[in-house]
């Protein structure tokens, strides 16, 4: 049995890691192509964090001075914590010798609200739930458990907020099929000169992944970073695409294969039912090279083909012109293999445009002449 790597990918259309500056206001990032799905977007700035659209703010958090083991003599065991704005919280840690930091944490944890008591190592480390600059705490002046962990009173610590929050708008004078929109942060930047990191997903006219054909020809990865293989009915498809759409004589050491389709694409025939016939000859042609091939895969160098791998009879072909473009034509290929399962291949081929007659003097007339020759691909 025999497979491939599997080529032929739908293009998901998605722009990765893109490079850009803010700009001089330090709030406005541009990205160069069209974002088509909000929930797509992820933007890093400074490659320092992935920046939610609520922004990134973090809690207000100090770390005690002594570490552990903590003897609380009589007299010292009471620790007043104010959180914010509310009524200060009465802490109290019975009289002990050499109690670790576990042990202090689980009491001091059972009697607050709005701040977390946790381990940094040996020491003991304050945070709040809170985050920004709303969070905030101070030990009063009442406290005397404070010297003993190595906390100072009638001090404030606060959160912050590290990068603000961020929205998509409008642009203006955006095109209305494909509208460009713009990261606003809800107020500056802190430094001047910022550089962001965006993923988001582009409209398909817009992509450099596929070039708007929207379908993406390379090796794709499984989750467990295999590479995606293809076998059996799928490898037939596979197989006799490529050697439909390949230019014949491009592979110098295989000049049989492949088709010439391109150049017929690349010409100019004055009767359009000329070129449907040459079409056909040519699929033809290459189905039966491409059959020879398998034939000899089994009986020369005696590898399995599957039944549904191989290529046994061409039923069909079907060109008909694109109702919605009268340059694209449509190859509707029907094959059957091995298993007498009938197969259909489609695709759409763009023919060249007519020369610009009445303004071939203009730059959009010598652009026009320029691309008559060439063709386009897309896949269906």
């Amino acid at each position: 049995m025999s497979y491939d790597r599997q080529i032929e990918q739908v293009c998901p259309h998605s722009v990765c890691e893109e490079l850009l500056f803010v700009d001089e206001d330090r709030q406005v990032i541009q990205p160069k192509r069209p974002i088509a799905a909000v929930q797509s977007v992820v933007v890093r700035v400074d490659g320092i964090a992935e920046i939610p659209t609520q922004g990134y703010t973090i809690p207000a958090s100090i770390v005690s001075a002594f570490q552990e083991p903590y003897t609380i003599p009589v007299g010292q065991e009471l620790l007043v914590v104010q959180v914010g704005e509310g009524s200060p919280q009465a802490l109290r840690i019975p009289t002990a010798n050499k109690m670790s930091t576990v042990e202090i944490l689980d009491r001091l944890n059972r009697q607050v609200n709005h701040v977390v008591f946790e381990a940094s190592g040996s020491r003991i480390r304050v945070r709040t739930i809170g985050t920004g600059a709303g969070a905030y705490f101070r030990f009063t002046s009442d406290s005397t458990l404070h010297s003993v962990l190595g906390f100072a009173t009638d001090r404030v610590w606060r959160g912050q907020e590290v990068f603000p929050g961020w929205a998509l708008i409008g642009a203006p004078r955006s095109l209305v099929d494909r509208p460009q929109r713009w990261i606003v942060f809800d107020s500056p930047l802190r430094t001047q000169g910022s550089f962001a990191e965006i993923d988001y997903t582009t409209v398909r006219q817009e992509c450099r992944r596929c070039g708007g054909l929207g379908v993406e020809n390379d090796w794709a990865y499984a989750k467990d970073g295999n590479v995606v293989e293809v076998w059996n009915e799928y490898l037939l498809i596979q197989e006799l695409t490529k050697m439909t759409y390949t230019l014949q004589g491009s592979n110098p050491f295989s000049l049989w294969y492949g088709t010439r389709l391109l150049d017929l694409m690349g010409s100019r025939i004055s009767s359009e039912g000329i070129l449907q016939n040459t079409i056909t000859s040519e699929i033809t042609q290459a189905f039966r090279r491409w059959q020879s091939i398998k034939r000899q895969q089994e009986t020369v160098v005696n590898q399995e083909v599957t039944d549904s791998e191989f290529p046994f009879q061409l039923l069909s072909i079907k060109v008909r012109r694109s109702e919605d473009d009268p340059t694209v034509l449509y190859v509707d290929i029907t094959i059957k293999s091995r298993s007498n399962k009938p197969i259909q291949i489609q695709r759409g081929i763009r023919i060249p445009q007519p020369y610009d007659l009445l303004g071939s003097t203009t730059a959009q007339g010598v652009l026009k002449e320029a691309l008559s020759g060439f063709s386009l691909m897309e896949g269906f």
